[in-house]
């Protein structure tokens, strides 16, 4: 067995135990602590690490502190989103702007304590005619606007908040788009103005959400621990037949199977074969190709590819420039204010070099990967 593989498995291990109540393992003595630190950090479950730890003072005490600070920081991010929150549920309905809360703010309930659920950003839904009025109390709490791709806008106030304000569950030119433009019709009132998916419609989102995320070069491990959980711990309010049906429009039933299989196999010792074993490790430890990203896309040509890196749609040039909201037959010229603000910095280099490594060897080895894993619209 590689390294590799001795790493994952007792990450896997000590997280199956928080989660599920069971004795954590030791740490064997091939295996090296500062090396599943890295890979718990590739996977944002310090949290979980540190209760594990907490539970069989297994990892060294270099380990120790670093987990320990992460998960200060952990508690430190959850009192500042509730704090906003707050704020949210009681400025948005003095305001008549209804609103939801997505994925995390749900899902954290399902883990034996919020915070071991790490949650970048707070993501909250709201229709596209609110979102002015919306963003301008947002920005009056102090938080400052980052970007607007078109489907959300990024608010941050240091050193531990984030907000997600969306208008659209994902972009226009996404297959999943038009669907989750029913959000709403579907959604359950809890409250004058606040929404919430229902238990089945948060399962449809959040596996549509993980989908996206594996044909993307994402990080894939916390939803599939949700998908995990949910499964687990909600069982008599999923909606089978309803889900099953919703997902066969999305085209992700296959994937569901092989997800929940792979859950099975990581928290309940289910037996696995190779090719549950083969998403394990995309999911943990991410695509096995450089680049992943752009070789995603290299059925395209290089010049189409080096075309759209130059230049940007409309959406994207707007979070870099937002008086294009206002302006847009501006955007001409802000490509060539773009170009020779970025052209040659280390960054654009970086960019301008995996768009042409990324070959079309690459994108076949992804695309069986996807195919394999029950995943044919990508």
């Amino acid at each position: 067995m590689s390294d590799l593989i001795k790493i994952k498995e007792y990450f896997l291990a000590c997280v199956a135990a928080v989660l599920g109540g069971g004795g954590v393992p030791a740490l064997p003595e091939d295996v090296d602590a500062e090396k599943v630190y890295n890979l718990t950090v590739r996977n944002s479950a310090q949290a979980l690490l540190y209760f594990a730890n907490g539970q069989g003072k297994m990892l060294p005490d270099s380990v120790a502190v670093k987990l320990k600070k992460a998960y200060q920081a952990a508690i430190l991010r959850e009192m500042s989103q509730q704090s906003e929150l707050d704020k949210i549920r009681k400025e948005f309905t003095e305001n008549a702007i209804p609103f939801m809360l997505l994925k995390g703010s749900h899902l954290k309930a399902l883990y034996p304590k919020p915070e071991m659920r790490f949650m970048v950003d707070m993501d909250v839904l709201v229709r596209k005619e609110d979102v002015e009025k919306a963003r301008d109390i947002l920005l009056s709490h102090g938080l400052k606007q980052e970007m607007n791709n078109g489907k959300d806008i990024v608010l941050i106030k240091a050193p531990f908040l984030t907000v997600e304000l969306h208008n659209t569950l994902f972009t226009e030119d996404y297959y999943m788009y038009e669907y989750f433009l029913g959000v709403w019709d579907r959604a359950v009132k809890i409250s004058d103005y606040e929404y919430k998916m229902s238990d089945s419609d948060l399962y449809i989102y959040t596996l549509a959400h993980l989908a996206e995320h594996y044909t993307n070069a994402g990080a894939c491990f916390r939803p599939t621990v949700d998908i995990y959980l949910m499964n687990k711990k909600l069982a008599d309010s999923l909606d089978g037949e309803y889900i099953e049906a919703e997902l066969e429009k999305l085209g992700l039933n296959s994937f569901n199977k092989n997800i929940i299989s792979v859950g099975k196999s990581v928290f309940d010792g289910e037996d696995t074969d190779e090719n549950i074993e083969l998403m394990e490790n995309y999911i943990v430890f991410g695509p096995p190709v450089k680049n992943a990203a752009e070789a995603a896309a290299a059925n395209e040509s290089k010049a189409k590819r080096l075309i759209k890196m130059l230049f940007p749609n409309l959406r994207h040039m707007q979070h870099l420039f937002p008086i294009l909201e206002k302006l847009p037959f501006l955007l001409p010229l802000f490509w060539v204010i773009r170009f020779f603000r970025y052209a040659f910095t280390k960054k654009a280099r970086e960019k301008l070099k995996a768009v042409n490594s990324a070959d079309i060897e690459q994108y076949n080895t992804l695309r069986k990967i996807y195919e394999d894993s029950g995943l044919t619209k990508y």
